[in-house]
C-alpha cells in the first residue's frame, strides 16, 4: 500500500531540514529515525542521522561502533549501494555527551592550555556527564553545529531516551540556570571582589555568608576549583543564557518538524497525549505522529491453492494479527479524533524478524 501525501513525511520533509523524534522511551525512535535517514538519503538527499546508543542489532546494520560519536558522523553511503543512492550522502553518529562536550572546549578553547584548565579541573567529569540536561544540552549543541554545515541537506535527530522525554527541550533553560544563573553571576563576583566587598545590602550579605559556608564545608581548594570552572566556561562559551535563546530559536524555527512516535495501546497513547500537551505548553508542535509497530493493514484470506495444512496456520496467524489491529485501530482513529487534524498520520507495522539488516530498514521506510 502505497502511503498518501497525509501519509507520508515526504511532503513535510520536502520543506523542513530538521525532523527530529520523539516520544516515549521504548516505542521504536531510533529505529524510526535510522529508517527515514536512509529513505531520505536514497531520494538522493545529503543527510545527517544522531541518534542515541542504538540497538546492538541496528548499530551492527548501520555500521557504527561504540566509540563513534555524533561530533564527527560517519559517512555510511557505500553501505547502502552506490547504485540505489544516486546522488545523496548518508552520514550517522552516535552522540556521546561527555565527549561532545570535551570537542566543544578544544574546539572553542584559545589554546591547548586553556581547554587543559578546563578538562583537568575536578569538577569537569561530574559536569560533563551528571549535570541534569548535560546530555540533552549537548545534543542541541551537535544539532546547531551541523546545522551550519550548508552541504547537509537533512538532519534526522533520535531525542534522548529519558524518563521524561521534555527534559530534552528544557535543557538549554536548565543549563543557564545551573551555569549562568543570577545566584551563579552573583556568587561569582562576590567570591572575585571578596565577602567584604560585595555590599551591605541584603542581598550582599547573604551572598558573602553563604561563600563563608561554603569554605567552611568544601574547604577553600574545593571552592577555588569550583569558582574558577565555571569562570573558565564563561569565558569560552560566552553567557550560557544567549546560547541557550539561540538553541530554543532553531528549535522554534521554521525548518524544523516535530515527528511523534507512539505505540496503539492505551498506556503508550495516554502518555503521548500528556507529552504532546507538555511541548505545547513550550510553544512546539507536533507535525506527524508515526503508530510504530501497529498490526496493520488488516490481512487477507491467503490463497487457496496453498496446501491445506499451510492455510489452515496462515488462516489462524492471520485472525490473531486481525484480532489486534481491529482493537488499535479505534484507538488511532480516537487520537486523530482528539487531536486538531493537522499533524500527518502514519501507522508502522511490526516487522516479525525485527530489525536486524539495511533491508528492514528500506521496508519500514516504505510506510513513511
Amino acid at each position: 500500500m502505497a502511503p498518501d501525501e497525509r501519509t507520508s513525511l515526504s511532503p513535510l520533509l520536502s520543506k523542513q531540514r530538521i525532523l527530529i523524534c520523539v516520544g516515549a522511551g521504548g516505542v521504536g525512535k531510533t529505529t524510526i529515525a535510522a529508517s527515514y535517514a536512509v529513505k531520505a538519503a536514497r531520494s538522493g538527499r545529503r543527510v545527517v542521522c544522531l541518534t542515541i546508543d542504538p540497538a546492538k542489532r541496528l548499530a551492527d546494520s548501520l555500521g557504527v561502533t561504540p566509540d563513534q560519536n555524533g561530533a564527527t558522523p560517519k559517512d555510511i553511503t557505500h553501505m547502502l549501494g552506490s547504485d540505489r543512492v544516486p546522488s545523496g550522502r548518508l552520514s550517522i553518529g552516535m552522540l556521546d555527551p561527555k565527549e561532545t562536550f570535551a570537542r566543544l572546549v578544544r574546539l572553542k578553547a584559545s589554546s591547548p592550555e586553556a581547554a587543559a584548565r578546563i578538562l583537568n579541573n575536578k569538577l569537569y567529569r561530574y559536569v560533563s556527564g551528571s549535570l541534569s540536561g548535560m546530555q540533552e544540552y549537548m545534543a542541541l549543541e551537535q544539532l546547531a553545529a551541523i546545522r551550519s554545515d550548508p552541504e547537509v541537506e537533512l538532519i534526522v535527530l533520535d531525542t534522548p531516551p529519558t524518563a521524561n522525554a521534555i527534559d530534552f527541550f528544557t535543557a538549554p533553560r536548565r543549563m543557564t540556570e545551573a551555569l549562568d544563573g543570577r545566584l551563579v553571576r552573583v556568587m561569582r563576583r562576590a567570591y572575585s571582589s571578596g565577602p567584604a566587598r560585595v555590599g551591605l545590602g541584603i542581598w550582599g550579605r547573604w551572598t558573602a555568608t553563604v561563600l563563608r559556608i561554603l569554605k567552611r564545608f568544601t574547604g577553600t581548594e574545593l571552592l577555588n576549583e569550583m569558582m574558577g570552572f565555571i569562570d573558565a566556561l564563561s569565558d569560552l562559551f560566552g553567557s550560557f543564557s544567549d546560547r541557550a535563546q539561540a538553541i530554543e530559536k532553531v528549535l522554534h524555527g521554521d525548518e524544523v518538524a516535530f515527528c511523534l512516535i507512539t505505540a496503539p495501546d492505551k498506556a503508550t497513547l495516554r502518555e503521548t497525549r500528556e507529552f504532546r500537551d507538555r511541548l505545547a505548553s513550550l510553544g512546539l508542535t507536533v507535525d506527524a505522529i508515526i503508530f510504530n509497530r501497529a498490526h496493520w493493514p488488516r490481512a487477507g484470506d491467503p490463497p487457496d491453492h496453498l496446501d491445506a495444512v499451510l492455510r489452515q496456520e496462515i488462516v489462524r496467524i492471520n485472525e490473531h494479527w486481525n484480532k489486534s489491529h481491529d482493537s488499535e485501530t479505534p484507538l488511532v482513529e480516537r487520537v486523530k479524533k482528539a487531536w486538531d487534524g493537522q499533524e500527518i498520520v502514519i501507522r508502522v507495522p511490526i516487522l516479525p524478524s525485527g530489525v536486524t539488516r539495511l533491508a528492514a530498514l528500506d521496508h519500514l521506510g516504505h510506510y513513511l
